[in-house]
């Protein structure tokens, strides 16, 4: 990935404006962050949360697959000095496509869980459907709702991680969208920050997420999404547009999924994740900047 975009921290900045966020001290932020072995990685701070406290940088990063760091992301990788990664990926990808951390030193600590009795995936929801973006559109909206139930001992680790103070960290699935988009997007409502601006964070995949172009330069890669016998690029170009975008809707479906099973994202984190308000407060401390 060689594009670098800034985002102002304010509520009202558009999605991949291009402007700059300021620091404390003066010092401009970038939110996508520039690896040439990662895709999509982008730092979660500068969002304001209701109550008028900003949200840290520095401290949550999202992004894709972690198998193709090298020795050139070596220096701003050292530089992030992340203490844990927490992989939200099946157990399966995860041995496919294992997490290589160039640093060397003291390795990040790893946090991975296990994949329960259905691990929702995408070609499971695609099979059946027609060939075409609508019904890649249609299944994506089905494994959305099926997610939420899945993901609640992940999201319940990455809570603790974070109220434990294991930060900075990286939260990641294959392409930083679909299962880290449902975890920052709870992470996020859970610090205060607006519905609307979630969507804007999520929809920022489609700038910072060149999916195609990390492909075609990289051999062999799944993004844990196919195979070797069902390649990526041999997909048609519709239906793999569709799978490789964020939209509003898909997210919103996991929410209204949350809201009818749960009865709010708050109740979703006590029954399905195991977060109480103490864990809960913990957290927000570590991540938000004080008024």
């Amino acid at each position: 990935m060689n594009v670098s975009i800034g985002e102002s921290g304010d509520q009202g900045a558009a999605a991949g404006s291009g402007s700059m966020s300021e620091t404390g001290s003066g010092a401009p932020r970038c939110r996508v962050l520039p690896f040439q072995g990662a895709c999509n990685f982008r730092d979660i701070g500068g969002y304001v949360a209701q109550d008028g406290r900003t949200v840290r940088w520095g401290r949550v990063y999202r992004t894709g697959v972690l198998s193709y760091l090298g020795e050139d992301d070596r220096d701003a990788l050292r530089s992030l000095r992340i203490r844990a990664i927490c992989d939200l990926r099946r157990g399966g990808e995860r041995r496919r496509e294992p997490t290589r951390w160039p640093e060397e030193g003291d390795l990040p600590r790893k946090l991975h869980w296990q994949d329960g009795a259905e691990a929702p995936a995408i070609r499971d929801f695609a099979v059946g459907r027609p060939p075409t973006a609508a019904g890649m559109f249609d299944a994506m909206i089905d494994m959305y709702r099926a997610l939420p139930a899945w993901m609640g001992s992940r999201i319940g680790g990455l809570f603790e991680c974070i109220a434990n103070d294991h930060v900075p960290l990286i939260v990641h699935c294959a392409a930083g969208k679909d299962r880290t988009g449902i975890a920052v997007a709870v992470l996020l409502h859970t610090l205060g920050i607006p519905w609307e601006t979630i969507i804007e964070d999520y929809l920022l995949t489609n700038l910072a997420g060149n999916f195609e172009t990390f492909m075609r330069t990289r051999r062999d890669i799944q993004l844990g999404l196919t195979d070797s016998e069902h390649p990526l690029l041999a997909m048609p170009v519709a239906m793999r547009r569709v799978l490789f975008s964020a939209e509003a809707a898909f997210l919103q479906a996991a929410k209204d999924e949350i809201d009818l099973r749960y009865g709010g994202l708050d109740a979703y984190l006590e029954r399905a994740a195991g977060i109480t308000p103490t864990l809960r407060e913990r957290m927000r401390q570590t991540l938000l900047e004080p008024l």
